[in-house]
């Protein structure tokens, strides 16, 4: 089982003063009462999981502090999606209003993904406990040519090289459907999704971010459309629910 052939993101920001009882407050409106809205208003919306930032990257903030995706089943109901945001604001759903914490959000992303890379594993990397996230962009000016040699680098000898170095269960690659808000300079056109096991494991890999160069590995070189790539972020972020 891999996972979904398409999923959206959404990510916001809270204010870093929220006191501990109103970020409890919510989480717990996150989770029971607009989650399920969503996936009961959105037609072919599977499933809702949502994380929290464990760990930016270490060139500084890029990542916003909640993260949620959406599993969805098909390009249809992705699409379908896309036309409703699309369209008037009189065709798309109506949300409950939540606590204060949650009035005071501020969305930083919202992404949704092809899926392009099915796990080599069959762990379901958005289920794993901890999940390390690469966005990236092939370099600048890469031609049809260019791009497949990106993709069939990353693909067959990249990701496996990640998944064994770092002692990662799962992994999964997505190439970007829409973009429909991400701060400048824009979102990345890959993103490569990575399952942590334990906490343990995560502690450990997020650690040795810190003391170590992230592009200081062991890893393959790859074709110049590869060395040139642009990585827009490498963010780690823990399962909430």
């Amino acid at each position: 089982m891999s996972d979904a052939l398409f999923t959206y993101w959404v990510g916001m920001d809270i204010p870093a003063d929220t006191s501990a009882a109103d970020v409890a407050a919510f989480n717990d409106f996150y989770n029971n009462v607009h989650r399920k809205e969503v996936l009961a208003a959105n037609p072919g919306f599977l499933r809702g999981r949502r994380y929290e930032l464990a760990q930016d990257d270490t060139r500084g903030p890029r990542g916003p502090r909640f993260l949620v995706c959406y599993d969805i089943e098909s390009k249809e109901a992705a699409m379908l999606y896309v036309s409703r945001d699309d369209g008037p604001a009189s065709g798309r759903p109506v949300y409950s209003d939540g606590p204060a914490a949650w009035q005071q959000r501020k969305e930083k992303w919202r992404l949704m993904w092809q899926h392009i890379l099915n796990n080599p594993t069959s762990l379901q990397v958005s289920a794993s406990p901890y999940m390390y996230l690469v966005g990236m962009t092939e370099a600048n000016g890469a031609g049809p040519a260019e791009v497949d040699a990106f993709n069939k680098f990353y693909n067959n000898i990249h990701v496996p090289e990640v998944l064994i170095g770092y002692g990662f269960e799962s992994g999964a690659r997505y190439e970007r459907l829409r973009e429909f808000m991400h701060p400048e300079p824009g979102s990345p056109h890959y993103l490569a999704m990575y399952g942590i096991k334990d906490e343990a494991t995560a502690k450990a890999f997020m650690h040795s971010r810190l003391t170590a160069d992230p592009s200081g590995n062991n890893f393959s070189d790859g074709p110049p459309v590869w060395m040139n790539r642009d990585t827009k972020w490498r963010l780690t972020y823990r399962l909430v629910e």
